[in-house]
């Protein structure tokens, strides 16, 4: 029998994807667990999650781990680490690695990916993002993870409110720059262990491509070039550790990857009528951890 560590919260997440994906591999024979984030505990040697009062999770018994969400950020690097101790990185659905190193929206178009990125700036002083933006074109600006469609601007060289907007992006953290292009077509795609589980169509208000930002969802039908593109992604992406992920894409520029905690199965139930996490378990049987 396989089976799969789920570690996340619930209350804490903005989609249902532990207790969809607990229910989906649970339905196909495996062993799933389902721990919180803040029950990892390192006990002589072995790492472990405290379930249900007692009852113990011993990280290294279990065929996949699969982390969903950060959990409490002041915790989140001690966690990280201790993970990181685990073995085989290749048993975590996304490495921890990836965790580390790919959740910030500007990484990942340093590796291989950077060929489908459009112009990018990263930076934390506003003089710098400020002067990028004088020098022409049309730029959106946003944080550089965990935007949910908040925060989300475009900017131009004559903006009146250009200033505020990059001290308001920078007053805590790095801010991001990118050259805007058309996003007409602009779809969320869910790949899983290279394998493409299908795509959607938003429908944006403004800015804003975050179905939780009050834009909405439609069916597409997605061209052979689009395929192509996200089926190309999908295993470079694996190739950075990185194996279920929901995919934004404008063809032909890659928007965003989003591989913590993804919205998508919710929003393709909804148009479609069809629990797609039920896929996901034959996907993982197939592949090699």
């Amino acid at each position: 029998m396989s089976s799969l560590l789920l570690i996340g919260a619930e209350r804490e997440s903005h989609t249902d994807n532990l207790h969809r994906f607990e229910s989906a591999f649970l339905a196909s024979g495996w062993e799933v667990a389902v721990v919180s984030h803040d029950q990892l505990m390192l006990d002589r040697g072995q790492l472990r999650y405290l379930r249900n009062r007692d009852e113990i999770a011993n990280v290294n018994s279990f065929d996949w781990i699969w982390v969903l969400g950060f959990g409490a950020r002041s915790t989140f690097l001690d966690r990280m680490q201790l993970l990181h101790t685990a073995g085989d990185q290749s048993r975590f659905v996304n490495s921890i690695d990836a965790y580390l190193l790919f959740q910030n929206k500007a990484t990942l178009a340093m590796t291989t990916l950077s060929k489908y990125t459009p112009i990018t700036v990263v930076s934390a002083n506003v003089g710098d993002l400020v002067e990028r933006v004088r020098c022409g074109g049309h730029w959106i600006a946003k944080p550089t993870a965990g935007s949910f469609g908040r925060d989300v601007f475009e900017l131009q060289a004559d903006d009146p409110n250009l200033i505020q907007i990059l001290e308001h992006l920078t007053r805590s953290d790095y801010a991001i720059l990118q050259e805007r292009v058309s996003t007409a077509r602009e779809q969320r795609w869910f790949v899983a262990m290279g394998s493409l589980l299908g795509a959607y169509q938003k429908e944006k208000t403004e800015l804003r491509g975050n179905i939780g930002a009050r834009s909405s969802a439609v069916m597409c039908d997605p061209t052979d070039q689009e395929r192509d593109m996200v089926r190309s992604i999908a295993n470079e992406l694996v190739d950075v550790g990185i194996r279920a992920c929901a995919i934004d894409i404008a063809y032909p520029y890659l928007l965003d990857v989003n591989f913590v905690n993804p919205g998508w199965f919710q929003t393709m139930e909804n148009l479609t009528g069809e629990n797609l996490a039920d896929k996901l378990p034959s996907l993982f049987e197939n592949s090699s951890s």
